[in-house]
């Protein structure tokens, strides 16, 4: 069993607290498995049932952005650096984050195949019907968004230049961030709320793809009528 960073050391490297560093150990160790470290399914199920994230190709990528030595397992120092970031990171930790998790094959762009597959995800969890055509159109629409230098696809240079114009696009490929209520839940929650946890995935309050879609479909149905 690795040997877990102390809280010292985590003081010093991460934006947490000692209280969010023994809030986060207790949740830590209330999901982890006997090897001290929390599988792919106990993961997806913590981002389902606590954070609202209901996409399974987002929870994929969230989960590889924590496990960081690639072993299918989050362990207690990669939960620690990875939850400061997710909870408690600054506006340009969690730019990165996000960009992180958009990148589907890591190889730090977001090019329109990957944009397709995540906002036709987007879609079809809103029950929006929409044809290949339309959402080739969605994408070539949020590209133009994103891509400042035009070439295509969205380095990591284009995306922070372009969401620090319109920060509701940090989030427009599907939910990836906890909302202040869920993230105040997780860190310091009631009886009332652990009795709730468990059916908030679905009700809970969603930002991001649900608000720059409609207005991207209204833009797009403009374009094409």
């Amino acid at each position: 069993m690795a040997t877990r960073m102390t809280a010292e050391e985590l003081l010093k490297v991460t934006t947490l607290s000692r209280q969010d560093i023994e809030a986060l150990t207790r949740n830590f160790n209330a999901v982890c498995g006997s090897n001290d470290k929390i599988d792919r399914s106990r993961f997806r199920d913590m981002l389902a049932d606590i954070f609202g994230v209901d996409d399974s190709l987002i929870m994929d990528r969230v989960f590889r952005c924590f496990d960081l030595d690639a072993d299918n397992y989050v362990g207690y120092d990669e939960y620690m650096k990875g939850m400061a970031v997710y909870l408690k990171g600054k506006y340009e930790d969690k730019l990165k984050f996000c960009f992180r998790v958009y990148d589907l094959n890591g190889d730090r762009y977001i090019s329109k195949e990957e944009m397709f597959q995540m906002l036709k995800n987007c879609l079809v969890k809103e029950a929006v019907e929409e044809d290949e055509d339309g959402v080739k159109d969605l994408v070539d629409l949020v590209l133009k968004k994103l891509d400042e230098d035009r070439d295509g696809r969205v380095s990591e240079a284009d995306w922070a230049g372009a969401i620090a114009k319109e920060t509701l696009l940090m989030e427009a490929f599907g939910k990836c961030l906890p909302s202040t209520r869920e993230m105040e839940s997780y860190m310091n929650p009631s009886q009332e709320e652990q009795l709730l946890a468990a059916s908030r995935n679905i009700k809970s309050a969603k930002i991001g793809s649900k608000a720059v879609l409609p207005a991207l479909r209204k833009s797009n149905a403009a374009i094409r009528g």
